[in-house]
């Protein structure tokens, strides 16, 4: 992992606030199913080896823009499952993953792509919502860590969704491609995703 990529992940998992409840909300989950209700409406199913650990909901500013984002996370005792539903608040469009490689999950459509989360990046966590959350529900996140993610923008480009499969790695500089690839069969063998409409 590059320098300029590691300050990347870090400013991902920053400049986040808490939102009221009820202001939004993109994700309506049971136990380990989950709808989204924003542009983009899917059904996920995770499997039940996951522990559904609940949703969180708050505004994030990346790149000089915010976004409404809904979070839910699952978890077993070592990987965690992570689905994002997020919106663009001043609906400029410009969200667009064409320029990542094109990949399938349960036959839908996504872009592809691998992120470590170094070291450097533990003291941004402790004040990061997502992670406080998901710490708070019992998951051990310890970095370096591994985030599988299959990502999709609406045609008008104001909406997302992402889906992360994490997984601790010893180093973010040195991942084999056979643990790649077997993060990614697992992530490929837990969640199971089709179109609502």
């Amino acid at each position: 992992m590059t320098k300029q990529a590691a300050i990347v992940v870090i400013t991902l998992l920053s400049s986040m606030s808490p939102v009221l409840a009820g202001e939004f909300d993109y994700i309506d989950s049971d136990r380990n199913s989950a709808s989204t209700t924003h542009p983009l409406e899917y059904q996920i199913r995770i499997d039940d080896a996951f522990k559904p650990l609940g949703e969180l909901h708050h505004r994030q500013a990346s790149r000089d823009m915010m976004f409404n984002v809904s979070f839910a996370a699952y978890a077993n005792e070592q990987d965690i499952i992570l689905i994002h539903t997020e919106t663009l608040e001043n609906e400029s469009g410009v969200l667009d993953y064409s320029d990542l490689p094109h990949t399938t999950l349960d036959g839908v459509d996504f872009r592809f792509r691998e992120q470590c989360v170094p070291v450097e990046a533990t003291e941004s966590l402790q004040t990061n919502p997502e992670a406080v959350f998901v710490k708070e529900q019992g998951f051990d996140l310890v970095l370096p860590f591994l985030l599988t993610q299959f990502l999709m923008a609406s045609a008008d480009g104001n909406a997302e969704l992402v889906i992360s499969y994490g997984r601790r790695v010893g180093s973010c500089a040195d991942i084999a491609d056979d643990f790649n690839k077997e993060t990614r069969a697992r992530a490929e063998a837990s969640i199971r995703i089709q179109g609502i409409n």
